[in-house]
């Protein structure tokens, strides 16, 4: 299963909580679930309307202990959670911890969760891995990140919105500043995020659910996460991209990393661009789960400011390899069936290998492959 992230007024780790609980997850077994936490809580949700009714999640403690990152990991480590969970949710406050120390100037040991809540956070993010775990959500969607306005009033002082921390982790996202006069999108949410890639999947929807928020907002206040199976997950996908600026003796370094990366195929092809400047379009095949291996490697491997990828559909031939032995020595042939008709491809690197040994023509170590191939059908 996966989940898409929608959202409509900004994320937080209560909203996002929320939602889960909204699509169906039981509030009895959450509780369960973070009583192993060993902390003093309660947790209620209530059914509220803001145009669409969604579920508002509160968070009771009167424990104000300030706790720092090695606090939070020992109170992880020492519950009887799922090992997933526990492993997840040290790298999210991992997470956190980089950005708050990054943009306070500090080291990660100093960052004290007590402006956000160590309580609520704590919980916010352990329920949310727990709830994603037992709806069987495997992987996560995101809508680009809207970002309000603003101040905050924090331990620190006043801080801008959207905050310092939030903005330090979303850095990479696709994000959308809005006139929004508060902050919409906190760290929290900002994190949860961090598990989501910024796409729109193709899905058959099986659960919606509705996270609201607490501020009053000239808007509906609200999350919605759609929850369904992927379509086509295997799908193939044609990513391309125009160059004029690279040296063109990179070209082979780079389609044998993006092969060797999981791409199906990849090759160039001469373009006349704007302006009439001649230039190389690159273009590679990839399956859906080798997408964002490949496009890393394009934006650090090559001059390009930008890439357009597409789904792909294809038909394949029934194939299979075979070794066949010719007078010359053994080459593997690939062997396709489309009804009663059958095509042979001798594999090049054994064709090659062959010729270089044997002193013999590439193309006659071809042909004797493919004429051996048809008398052993």
């Amino acid at each position: 299963m996966i989940a898409y992230v929608d959202i409509i007024s900004g994320i937080s780790g209560d909203m996002f909580l929320a939602s889960l609980i909204d699509a169906g997850f039981s509030l009895n077994k959450l509780k369960k679930e973070l009583d192993k936490l060993g902390l003093d809580f309660e947790i209620e949700i209530k059914k509220e309307e803001d145009v669409i009714e969604a579920t508002n999640l509160f968070i009771y403690s009167e424990d104000r202990k300030r706790r720092d990152l090695k606090d939070i990991v020992k109170i992880i480590d020492d519950s009887s959670l799922n090992e997933d969970v526990k492993k997840k949710a040290k790298g999210l406050f991992m997470k956190l911890a980089k950005a708050e120390a990054k943009v306070h100037g500090i080291s990660i040991d100093k960052v004290h969760f007590h402006e956000i809540g160590a309580v609520d956070t704590i919980v916010d993010i352990v329920g949310s891995l727990i709830a994603l775990k037992g709806l069987g959500i495997e992987k996560l969607y995101s809508s680009p990140v809207l970002l309000g306005r603003g101040k905050i009033e924090c331990r620190h002082g006043i801080l801008p919105a959207p905050a310092p921390a939030t903005l330090e982790l979303l850095k990479g996202k696709p994000i959308v500043f809005t006139s929004v006069p508060t902050e919409i999108t906190t760290p929290t949410g900002a994190v949860l995020l961090s598990m989501a890639e910024f796409s729109y999947p193709e899905m058959d929807v099986a659960r919606i659910g509705y996270g609201k928020g607490k501020k009053k907002l000239d808007m509906p206040n609200l999350l919605r996460i759609v929850i369904g199976k992927e379509i086509d997950e295997e799908g193939i996908y044609v990513i391309e991209t125009n160059i004029d600026d690279m040296n063109p003796e990179i070209y082979p370094y780079i389609i044998d990393k993006l092969l060797k990366a999981g791409a199906l195929d990849a090759f160039i092809m001469p373009v006349i661009m704007k302006k009439g400047r001649v230039g190389i379009l690159l273009k590679l095949l990839a399956p859906h789960n080798k997408m964002e291996e490949v496009k890393k490697i394009l934006f650090e491997e090559t001059t390009t400011f930008g890439l357009r990828y597409y789904k792909a559909k294809r038909d394949k031939l029934e194939r299979k390899i075979v070794p066949i032995k010719t007078k010359y020595g053994e080459v593997k042939v690939k062997i396709g069936y489309y009804g009663n008709k059958v095509s042979i491809a001798p594999e090049y690197e054994d064709c090659r290998k062959v010729a270089m040994e044997k002193g013999v023509p590439l193309k006659e170590i071809y042909e004797e492959a493919k004429k051996r191939a048809r008398g052993n059908l």
